[in-house]
């Protein structure tokens, strides 16, 4: 028995084609989007505290938890011994990324909604594209 055959059998069906669930997933809730606005901003507002949705908050607790719960809390002495692995992994986690995902949404931000044309009010729309407004 090779090793592709010896992992894949280990896998239940769900497992093994869950990057096809999580596609299919996305797609019909984007299908429903399309399909139901009103009744999908309806129902975001229903769960919706502020700015945060409710079971979106809750479905990521769910999934960190296991990830924190293995968590070797007694070795973490260890992990300040070694201060160059530490402040690399600090910065790559707490200044590189943070900054890239900023970069990356005012790049993205400025060209679907026209961010840098509010000077004009009549260009100002928040889907005015090459001076005509999208309605």
């Amino acid at each position: 028995m090779n090793q592709q055959t010896c992992s894949t059998t280990h896998l239940s069906f769900f497992d093994r084609y869950l990057t096809l669930w999580i596609f299919t997933a996305m797609a019909v809730g984007v299908g429903i989007g399309f399909a139901f606005p009103a009744q999908v901003n309806a129902l975001n507002g229903a769960v919706s505290v502020g700015t945060t949705n409710i079971p979106i908050a809750i479905g990521l607790i769910l999934m960190m938890y296991p990830p924190l719960a293995k968590v070797h809390y007694e070795e973490l002495g260890d992990v300040f011994r070694n201060w160059r692995i530490l402040g690399i992994s600090l910065l790559q986690n707490w200044i590189i990324g943070p900054l890239l995902m900023f970069a990356l949404a005012i790049l993205f931000s400025a060209r679907l909604s026209g961010i840098h044309d509010r000077s004009d009010p009549d260009r100002s729309g928040p889907l005015h594209r090459h001076g005509h407004r999208l309605e």
